[in-house]
């Protein structure tokens, strides 16, 4: 078994005419998975990770009851966080017998399911300073197979410390993540219908016992 955590950055691309200046906030990855013997370098990887990522960035918002006209303005501050689980399935291919070396590279790929447990939204009003809507928030995807369920791509490197008479191991591992499908931000009551691209890069540490 593996267990690690570590910050993430996330990359947004934004729908041009509906919003702007798309900022990205700091976020953490948890992971525990299971490490399968499958071949003497590969391994299978399976588990459950947690992710938390934000973003920010300046809209419209049509307030609940008012009809709206885009009138090309981005005239609110819309802060977005989210949670979500993600079930990992991957293949790990060591570049040395772990067995004959202190210290070996790997790579790793696969693909996530993934289904976002919670969200967040802080939506502002620029020229005001007027506080819009604050609270739970629904975000989802785009295409979704449920609401809230979708799946990405994963690929890594890593490199890990042996303990050979144990099968212990310390181990540090860069992963960028793809989402499939877009994330989809509907604001507070219907005030906003975007489509916003996803990615990320996770920087973790961790022990496999």
């Amino acid at each position: 078994s593996r267990i690690s955590v570590g910050p993430a950055i996330s990359f947004y691309k934004n729908m041009p005419h509906y919003t702007t200046n798309i900022k990205a906030k700091i976020g953490i990855n948890a992971t525990y998975k299971a490490e399968i013997f499958l071949l003497p370098r590969t391994n299978l990887l399976v588990g459950l990770e947690y992710m938390n990522q934000g973003f920010t960035f300046h809209g419209y918002y049509k307030a609940p009851g008012f009809t709206y006209l885009f009138d090309e303005t981005y005239a609110y501050t819309h802060e977005i966080r989210y949670s979500e689980i993600q079930l990992p399935i991957a293949f790990k291919l060591s570049l040395a017998q772990e067995r004959d070396f202190p210290i070996t590279p790997y790579i790793f790929g696969g693909i996530n399911l993934r289904y976002i447990i919670n969200s967040y939204y802080l939506i502002s009003s620029d020229s005001t300073g007027t506080t819009e809507y604050d609270g739970k928030g629904n975000l989802d995807f785009e295409n979704q197979l449920l609401k809230g369920l979708n799946a990405n791509f994963q690929a890594g490197i890593g490199i890990q410390k042996n303990r050979r008479t144990k099968a212990k191991a310390l181990f540090a591992e860069l992963t960028f993540k793809k989402g499939i499908s877009r994330l989809h931000y509907t604001g507070y009551n219907n005030s906003n219908n975007v489509a916003i691209r996803e990615s990320n890069v996770a920087i973790t540490f961790g022990f496999r016992f």
